[in-house]
């Protein structure tokens, strides 16, 4: 099975001229599960059915943080308890169930955006003492719901744009005056999040859209989906010369 993560950058629908040059990279690459950030609600391609995450408390409507696309058949798991409004903005937690070929019946299927630094202006109610603490909030809902949902023996994909590096960053980087995308506790912080599940991060030493970077995007999979640490990086330039978006894109096969 195929599967990716991208920040589309910027809410396209498929009918803009934007939206129709990712509907043409999604015709080449052919995954089965996207998890996508930065999407718009109102997404319809001939690549499946996008469900997407609960509406922002801040922007258009149709802007959501997350959402996951795939032709299988998907549910949406709503919050059932009535978390934080402002940390389950950022997930689309989702059930795909798989063809009977396939090593298991179903696998839950996670897209999740963390806060950047700045990210409080764009999004209310996070908490105001440190950037740590704003990302460990919405870490740890995700955690629980994550948790709550997923069935015995369930396995998991769990993705998204995590604005946060698992390497430290280069020397050659820090030379130059650049710091680490995320924080040096956010490195052990989401590592510690994929392992309580059981999970191997295939994007862990996977580069940025800019060169020399540490990717801030994840795919992380259940250790039996793993058949070989390999992840194709793809960075995207429009028909015009301009970036597609300001992130990569990233593609692994997985055995189910």
């Amino acid at each position: 099975m195929r599967i990716g993560t991208w920040n589309v950058e910027g809410y396209p629908l498929a009918t803009s001229e934007k939206g129709l040059e990712i509907v043409d990279f999604f015709d080449g690459v052919k995954a089965d599960i996207w998890l996508l950030t930065e999407v718009n609600a109102g997404w319809q391609s001939r690549h499946g059915r996008l469900v997407v995450s609960p509406p922002r408390s801040y922007g258009r409507e149709q802007d959501r943080w997350a959402g996951i696309q795939t032709h299988l058949p998907i549910t949406r798991l709503p919050d059932p308890n009535g978390g934080p409004a402002n940390a389950e903005e950022a997930l689309c937690l989702t059930r795909v169930e798989l063809p009977p070929s396939a090593s298991a019946p179903s696998v839950l299927v996670a897209c999740s955006v963390l806060p950047w630094r700045g990210a409080s202006q764009y999004w209310p109610g996070l908490p105001a003492e440190s950037f740590d603490a704003q990302a460990s909030y919405v870490l740890d809902h995700h955690i629980r719901r994550i948790h709550a949902e997923r069935r015995d023996g369930e396995p998991v994909i769990w993705g998204g744009d995590f604005n946060q590096e698992l390497r430290p960053v280069t020397a050659s980087r820090a030379a130059d005056g650049f710091r680490m995308a995320g924080t040096k506790n956010g490195i052990g912080r989401l590592q510690d999040a994929f392992g309580k599940f059981g999970l191997q991060p295939l994007t862990e030493d996977a580069g940025h859209r800019i060169e020399g970077a540490w990717s801030i995007d994840h795919l992380a999979v259940s250790a039996s989906m793993v058949e070989q640490q390999q992840v194709d990086l793809h960075r995207l330039t429009r028909r015009n010369g301009k970036r597609l978006s300001d992130h990569a894109v990233y593609v692994a096969d997985v055995a189910l």
